[in-house]
Formats: structure tokens, C-alpha cells, sequence
């Protein structure tokens, strides 16, 4: 399977949540490593967990003990 790369603004928009406080991404250079930089879902996921957000809804379902998706829509 082919990795997809998208910026970290492309795949924000196909996050149910919003990133607040960017703090997994380089600070210093915001601009690139949030509009410019390519990098993968899992990256993105990565960085989002590092970062302060806003959920739209639940994150864990209590009756399947399980952790919901952070996507919209499952994003492959």
C-alpha cells in the first residue's frame, strides 16, 4: 500500500476536531510545517496527540471499550 501525503492543513480538514495549540508541529517555523510540509496520516495523528484540541464529539466508547477515529470519514 501506497502512503499518502498531504500537508498538515489538507488533513485537518478531514479531522472531526480542531488543533488549537499546534504543539506537535516546529513552532519556529510554523508556516512550512503546517501549510508546506507533506507528511502521512499516521504522522499527522502523531502530532495531533502532541498538540491541545478542541474534540466535536466523544473520543472513546465506553460499551466497546474502544478509542474512536479522529477522521471525518476513515481516511485509508
Amino acid at each position: 500500500m501506497e502512503l499518502e501525503w498531504k500537508t498538515s492543513e489538507e488533513w485537518s480538514k478531514l479531522c472531526k476536531h480542531v488543533v488549537l495549540d499546534p504543539d506537535g508541529w516546529d513552532r519556529k517555523n510554523f508556516r512550512f510545517s503546517w501549510h508546506e510540509e507533506k507528511i502521512t496520516k499516521e504522522e499527522f495523528e502523531k502530532r495531533f496527540c502532541q498538540s491541545t484540541c478542541q474534540f466535536s464529539g466523544p473520543i472513546y466508547d465506553k460499551d466497546r471499550k474502544v478509542f474512536l477515529t479522529i477522521w471525518k470519514e476513515e481516511v485509508s
